[in-house]
């Protein structure tokens, strides 16, 4: 683990990240060929949209759009050159229809929507999974968050056993937010809102 570096999310690691997510050659989704269109884009995507309908070209483009214009944030691990995990960790007004696609009810907020973040998705390479590249990714996102004045943190991991596949887990784990300070905010039926305060 002491070779892993995680950055934030810059127009110039645009092509770091897509480099990762490109389907025929990628790391992200190596073991998960039917996800390797997505690019991360699901969630930015409103409901009213048919997501079957976007192909991984439309979603790569858009998703390179918003890395260029700084419309999309979150956080890349890389062990040397090589990307190895993602994290779409971003600051909720920039996720508006993450709720709604999540299909539960958005977290109630005493802040206003800029002030705080929303962690939907991680995505680390098959064969670096179970090596703590989760844990610094959420790590550096919460001192990120930190840093820049953000007063909450929520996040939504699937409940255990509603599914055995390590692809339907990219919420990241109940532990893993528990052990970083998060407390269970509610249940829904399929995931747990859990939330940090920060100081």
């Amino acid at each position: 683990m002491t070779s892993i570096v995680v950055k934030p999310l810059t127009p110039a690691l645009g092509e770091d990240f897509l480099r990762f997510f490109d389907h025929e050659h990628g790391a992200a989704f190596a073991d998960n060929p039917e996800w390797a269109k997505c690019y991360c884009h699901f969630y930015h995507v409103p409901r009213a949209i048919d997501w079957p309908s976007l192909a991984a070209p439309q979603n790569r483009i858009a998703m390179q759009a918003r890395i260029e214009v700084g419309a999309t944030e979150g956080f890349l691990a890389f062990d040397g050159a090589e990307v190895v995990g993602w994290l779409n960790a971003q600051p909720r007004h920039a996720l508006p229809h993450c709720f709604d696609r999540m299909r539960i009810e958005p977290t109630p907020l005493a802040c206003e929507a800029f002030e705080a973040a929303v962690i939907v998705c991680f995505v680390v390479a098959p064969q670096r999974r179970r090596q703590g590249i989760s844990r610094a990714l959420l790590a550096e996102a919460l001192a990120s968050f930190a840093s820049r004045g953000f007063k909450v943190v929520d996040a939504f991991p699937f409940k255990s056993g509603t599914s055995i596949l390590a692809a339907d887990h990219y919420h990241g784990s109940l532990s893993l937010f528990l052990d970083q300070g998060f407390s269970v905010l509610r249940e829904d039926e399929t995931m747990t809102a859990v939330r940090k305060m920060l100081g």
